[in-house]
């Protein structure tokens, strides 16, 4: 390579060791010898400082119970749970048969263990006045039928006359007939007063000349002729004094057919005539409902003297006898008008006596074993009503379990024995699955806020307070009640001294409270686990 490169000088890499000392500063003494070891050592007081934090800083003592933890237990279905005693009885009660009228019995067709069915009778009633009080209803019935038919009569001949008032047109042409008389009378009057004064001046002539003639004319036709002025002079007074009352009579005829006229514009009478018929033809079918209505009852009231059976049963007991009177309805005892008792044979239930410590195992819809001494063999039962009422001498709880398909030997009041039996679960029935835990806390601890309920617990890692929001689920005899979210089963609950807390306080751990309110932790967690279903 020499060979090929014989112009190379080295001499330029060569490097000016005096220039390049003397570019470089020197640092500074005081960081090396002051700002290190400061740094240190304050770090090492940091460090001291936070480790010895819960010392210098003020704490609450508080103390602290753990969660407690307890799995689920279930018992498998039909497992036999406990026993008690009870007594047979109807489901769900025994019926009457009462009579639903009062009085006197005359005979009873049914006896202790018979079998009847629904309306079949169970006793007689003496039925005499039943009888007369019916044809008494019936011939008022006829009696108001006959009054409806009279008032739709009279309602007919009303609405004719309003319809086609032939009368009023009658009088109305009659009042124009007597007025067209009197008009024309009074058209005639001057006509027949000329004729009256005509005679009586022939008259008057003719008396004046035979009284001329006096010697020559007898006195007999002398007398006559007087007489005939008379009659003439009275005739024409007579006429002359009727034209003022021709004139009243025309004027009161026509305001009689101007009357007429007006009545028959407006129909007044006719109109209320037919309102009075339509009225009383409503009073009249109002009254025949009442008739009818009262021949209703009668026919009820004898249909009822047969006192009938409610149901298709038995006769349980019979309450009454012949000639005994009943009053028609039942009193507080229940046996005011009672004939008979009845039950139906598949209806049956048994009233048990459950202790009540056995009284939180029960369920509506739990099975049941029932034995009798009537049965060889147990039979099915069901569960179907927790009852309210606790014996406080027994210390018991009545417990209604129906009997299902129960024999035909089983009657009631027979005493019988009953076993409960477990009954099915969803959790049971998952049988590879390990059972889920439970936690339950004491109920004290548990404090109600606007947001729901909350504890206080301790977090151990940094020595402070925490305010845990929680689900509670059913409380326990225990005094412990069941968390379903919210807890875990390691955290510590405060108990003492959580008055006034905040959340995030510094807490200290001063011991725990193995008391859990006045129980043993033990004790509280066998109650809750008898107790949880």
């Amino acid at each position: 390579m020499a060979d090929a490169n014989p112009q190379l000088d080295l001499s330029q890499l060569a490097v000016q060791r005096t220039a390049a000392a003397e570019s470089v500063a020197r640092p500074s003494r005081w960081l090396t010898r002051y700002a290190a070891p400061a740094a240190v050592v304050l770090s090492f007081i940091g460090l001291f400082a936070w480790s010895a934090r819960s010392s210098l800083l003020p704490a609450r003592r508080v103390t602290v119970t753990p969660v407690v933890v307890s799995r689920a237990e279930f018992e498998r279905e039909g497992t036999p749970l406990f026993q008690a005693a009870g007594w047979v009885e109807p489901r769900p009660t025994r019926v009457v048969a009462s009579a639903l009228t009062g009085g006197v019995i005359d005979q009873v067709h049914v006896i202790e263990g018979q079998h009847v069915a629904r309306g079949e009778p169970v006793a007689t009633l003496i039925d005499t006045d039943a009888r007369l009080a019916l044809a008494e209803a019936r011939a008022t019935l006829d009696l108001q039928q006959a009054e409806v038919r009279r008032a739709e009569a009279t309602l007919q001949a009303a609405r004719a006359n309003l319809s086609q008032p032939v009368r009023l047109q009658a009088e109305l042409a009659n009042a124009e007939a007597d007025l067209r008389g009197a008009q024309l009378e009074l058209h005639r009057l001057p006509f027949e007063t000329d004729k009256a004064r005509t005679e009586r001046d022939l008259a008057a002539e003719n008396l004046r000349r035979r009284q001329q003639a006096s010697d020559a004319v007898a006195g007999r036709l002398l007398r006559e002729s007087q007489a005939e002025l008379a009659a003439a002079e009275s005739t024409l007074a007579e006429t002359v004094g009727r034209e003022p009352r021709l004139r009243s009579q025309t004027e009161s005829l026509a305001k009689r057919r101007d009357a007429l006229e007006a009545r028959l514009r407006l129909m007044t009478d006719e109109t209320r005539a037919v309102g009075e018929a339509e009225a009383n033809l409503a009073a009249a079918r109002a009254r025949l409902d009442q008739s009818r209505l009262r021949v209703d009852m009668a026919e009820l009231r004898l249909e009822r003297m047969e006192v009938r059976s409610p149901i298709d049963g038995c006769v349980m007991s019979v309450l009454a006898q012949p000639g005994q009177w009943l009053a028609g309805a039942v009193d507080s005892a229940g046996h005011g008008g009672a004939v008979a008792e009845l039950y139906d044979p598949k209806m049956l239930q048994v009233r048990v006596d459950v202790r009540l410590e056995d009284v939180p195992h029960v369920v509506v819809g739990q099975p049941a074993q029932i034995e009798t001494a009537a049965l060889a063999e147990p039979i099915s039962g069901e569960v179907i009503s927790i009852t309210t009422f606790a014996d406080i001498q027994k210390n018991t709880l009545q417990v209604k379990v129906a009997v299902l398909d129960p024999p035909a030997v089983l009657k009631p009041e027979m005493l019988a024995k009953v076993t409960f039996l477990a009954p099915p679960s969803a959790a049971a029935s998952e049988a590879d699955e390990e059972p889920p835990l439970r936690l339950f806390i004491p109920e004290q601890l548990a404090s109600e806020g606007a947001s729901g309920a909350a504890v206080w617990a301790a977090d151990l890692a940094s020595r402070t307070a925490v305010r845990k929001p929680i689900s509670l689920g059913g409380p326990t005899a225990g005094g412990l009640v069941e968390v379903t979210s919210g807890l875990t089963p390691t955290d510590k609950l405060i108990v003492a001294g959580r008055e006034s807390l905040t959340d995030g306080a510094r807490v200290v751990v001063v011991g725990e409270d193995t008391t859990l309110g006045g129980r043993e932790p033990r004790a509280a967690l066998r109650t809750a686990q008898a107790d949880s279903p």
